[in-house]
């Protein structure tokens, strides 16, 4: 396994994920992503295999959780998918009933059956089997163990859904269990080193597929497998910190949990004083475990690159980040690789320092750039007494302070009468202030006339409100006699308009002269309302 180096970095050791670098791609496989593979389209005669490039040695005990993809054809469906180990690493068997498996000697092969070739044995469901020399006919003695039904829970897995496949090879027990969704459908007790590869462990692994007549579309994702190590040693320079990483599980558990900063998580970062082992247990969602493993080795040099604390810096001046080692290389996260490096904005800088080909050094620093403070009151109209108004100072461009007139620190401010209001705004980069003059007015002026004299001369020969622009509207004006009766009712009137009011008639005759009351119910323009009354004299 290879060894790595490093100082604080905090480098992630990149998982060793599939790739068509690693394995062999055959006839009609092709690579979907980093870790999924099609193996047939669905077209009728089709067959391919991947086979990693890596033997594995059966003399030790694996784990694998993939999930494999059969289509989503029932009865017009085929054929299915084989994991297979082999000693050859580009073969790929026959299509259609061979499952792209078939001939293929000396092998071990668990069968993901989907299509019935009853001359083969097969049942009448799709179906799990283990079978060697890439002999897929049930009724030899080349099948090992099965076929069983694949889904515990339905005779159909050509349904469309990714299903969950985990294998379990015990070297010790010489045990191969063989899981589907969580549940376990098949278990051997088998010596397959010297039964079938002749004594020799070492084997290539992969998947094959194939379609005849009938076809479908068949895909495998590796979630997890221990072939396939994601972890690599590491040589850590003294005061050090590196960040680990693994994927594929549901949940991760780090043991010894000692210098990790949150041992259940897929990557933490290790700081370990000393030299150590690191084991982390890989959870599947079906709660079963695997394991990989790290050895950080710590030596060399002790951490020599400090940037210093997170640090606050105003817009106009610039913060010199200094990493200046003698002999050294550099790499800055903004991809300079100068020694030091001039920032004015916000964000994280982060250098690497290489000082030979054993020790790195590595430090991050965040920098807020924080603008002066900006604010000036805004000209407001002369406001109605009694209003409120909320004179608000909020500064967004970063914490800030704030004193009004009065002594008050909050960002707002909340006014009811005239004066000279006035704040000033502080933050870490400098002050502002402002003022303002606030003037309040009568805004609930209203007149109604006291007296009229109804004889149509062109003057005040109307009964009606009056005003200078502070009512909305008057929503009931009535007259009254001096008995109680009802002798004049308006809704709804507008102001300054004579003929909205009364005429000094009563049923369509002259009212006699005297005293009158009359009531009122009026809104004001700064939305108050109000009911008004007084005495009314009519002249005659």
């Amino acid at each position: 396994m290879s060894i790595r180096r490093y100082g604080t970095a905090l480098i992630m050791l990149l998982a060793a994920t599939s790739s068509s670098g690693q394995f062999q791609l055959n006839g009609s496989t092709v690579q979907l992503n980093d870790s999924c593979y099609r193996l047939t389209p669905d077209v009728n005669w089709s067959s391919g295999s991947i086979w990693n490039l890596e033997k594995i040695d059966l003399s030790q005990s694996f784990e694998v959780v993939m999930d494999i993809y059969l289509g989503c054809k029932d009865i017009d469906g085929a054929d299915g998918i084989v994991f297979g180990f082999q000693p050859v690493s580009t073969s790929l068997g026959g299509a259609g009933g061979g499952i792209g498996f078939q001939n293929i000697a000396p092998s071990l092969g668990i069968e993901f059956d989907t299509y019935q070739n009853f001359d083969l044995g097969d049942p009448t469901f799709d179906h799990i089997a283990i079978i060697r020399d890439g002999n897929l006919n049930h009724n030899s003695t080349a099948n090992l163990a099965g076929p069983v039904q694949a889904s515990p829970a339905d005779a159909n897995i050509e349904d469309c859904v990714s299903h969950e496949l985990g294998v379990s090879w015990d070297a010790t027990l010489q045990h191969l269990a063989i899981y589907f969704d969580c549940e376990l459908r098949l278990s051997l007790y088998y010596d397959l080193v010297d039964q079938i590869f002749g004594g020799d462990p070492l084997v290539f692994w992969g998947f094959t597929s194939g379609t005849g007549a009938l076809n479908n579309n068949h895909e495998v994702c590796f979630t997890y497998t221990t072939f396939l190590d994601q972890l690599e040693d590491v040589v850590l320079c003294p005061n050090g910190e590196v960040q680990l990483h693994v994927t594929g599980g549901v949940s991760y558990e780090w043991t010894p949990p000692d210098y990790l900063s949150d041992p259940y998580s897929p990557n933490p970062v290790a700081s370990p004083p000393e030299s150590m082992t690191y084991q982390v247990a890989i959870f599947d969602e079906c709660g079963r475990p695997v394991y990989d493993q790290l050895y950080i080795l710590v030596d060399g040099d002790s951490s020599f690159v400090e940037l210093g604390a997170d640090t606050l810096i105003c817009t106009d001046t610039p913060l010199l980040l200094d990493a200046t080692t003698p002999g050294a290389a550099y790499q800055w996260s903004t991809g300079a690789t100068s020694p030091t490096l001039s920032v004015d904005q916000t964000g994280y800088y982060q250098v690497t320092v290489t000082i030979d080909d054993y020790c790195f050094d590595s430090d991050r620093i965040e920098v807020i750039a924080v603008p002066e403070p900006e604010f000036a009151f805004p000209d407001y109209p002369t406001l109605c007494l009694e209003t409120e108004l909320i004179l608000d100072a909020t500064f967004s461009g970063s914490e800030a302070a704030y004193e009004w007139q009065d002594g008050s620190e909050l960002p707002t401010y909340t006014v009811s009468r005239p004066g000279l209001y006035a704040v000033t705004v502080t933050n870490y980069c400098g002050t502002v202030s402002s003022s303002v003059e606030l003037e309040y007015e009568d805004c609930r002026q209203v007149y109604f006339p006291n007296a009229f004299s109804p004889d149509f001369d062109g003057l005040n020969d109307y009964f009606f409100p009056q005003d200078n622009g502070d009512v909305s509207v008057v929503e009931l004006l009535q007259v009254f006699d001096r008995w109680g009766n009802l002798v004049f009712e308006a809704i709804g009137l507008s102001t300054n308009d004579p003929t909205s009011g009364w005429d000094g008639r009563f049923r369509g005759q002259k009212a006699p002269a005297g005293v009158y009351v009359w009531q009122a119910e009026v809104e004001f323009r700064d939305g108050h309302r109000d009911r008004l009354s007084g005495d009314l004299h009519l002249l005659r």
